[in-house]
Formats: structure tokens, C-alpha cells, sequence
């Protein structure tokens, strides 16, 4: 297993997931790849640009930059020595479409991620965005509750 996905947005879950994965990374020499997706904004209203482009690229990096930040300290703090890869750039777009175009992409062997996100519904076992990547991936799917 060299690659493991492990997609985060700052919900206890997916640092749970994280934390998972760090396990499993130094058992069998993997490397993480650690990514937050943010969903685009869209404003509605008298104003047809209520927010500029560039601001709401900047607020959404700031978001993405802050959840990756707290992933890295995570791994930081831990006594495991593993490599862990990310791309600094902010990945914009439905969360789920977007983890499952990085399986690909990245040619991942497993992904790691939380049952829910941030997101207020709990009332199910899986949150939507777990439920449509285990459901679609071609890949293993561990979700961490």
C-alpha cells in the first residue's frame, strides 16, 4: 500500500480519520496525501457581484489553508515519522466528485475519511459525501466514525 487519500475539512471525524491513517502509514511505509476540498460559493441577491472573484478565491483559500494546517499539526504532534504529501492550491468543487477524480488521479490504494463532515445532519450513518465515494470508488474506502 503506497498511497493513502485522506481528504479533511476540519470535522472531528475526518481528524479521527486522519489519525487512522497515520497508524496505517507507518506500518506499511505509505505515504498520505492530504487534501481539503471546499465547496464553491454562490450569492444570490440584488447585487450580481456582491463578492468579488478574487476575494471569494481568497476567503476559500484561507478556509482550505486553515483546515490543512490543523492536519499537518496533527501529524506534527505525533511520534510517527511518515511522509505526507498535499497540494497547497485550493481544490474548489463538489467534495465527493472531486475525492473521486484524486483516486484516480493520484492512483491511490486506499482512502481514509470520516463517517460526516462539518455538515449538521447526523442523523444517518454516513454523511452524503462518505456514502457517494464509498459507493462510486473503484478503490478501498475506510470510513473512520
Amino acid at each position: 500500500m503506497e498511497k493513502i487519500l485522506v481528504p479533511i475539512d476540519g470535522s472531528e471525524n475526518s481528524l479521527k480519520a486522519l489519525k487512522y491513517a497515520e497508524d496505517m502509514a507507518e506500518k506499511f511505509g505509505s505515504q498520505i496525501i492530504l487534501v481539503n476540498i471546499q465547496k464553491p460559493v454562490f450569492y444570490e441577491g440584488l447585487d450580481p457581484e456582491p463578492l468579488s472573484k478574487d476575494k471569494e478565491t481568497e476567503t476559500l483559500q484561507e478556509k482550505a489553508n486553515a483546515v490543512i494546517n490543523e492536519g499537518l499539526q496533527e501529524l506534527e504532534d505525533s511520534t510517527l515519522s511518515i511522509k505526507v504529501e498535499f497540494d497547497p492550491d485550493i481544490i474548489v468543487g463538489d467534495p465527493a466528485e472531486q475525492i473521486l477524480f484524486l483516486i484516480e488521479k493520484e492512483d491511490v490504494d486506499l482512502v481514509v475519511m470520516g463517517s460526516h463532515g462539518l455538515s449538521r445532519l447526523r442523523r444517518y450513518i454516513i454523511g452524503s459525501v462518505s456514502s457517494k465515494v464509498l459507493k462510486h470508488s473503484k478503490r478501498p474506502v475506510l470510513i473512520i466514525k
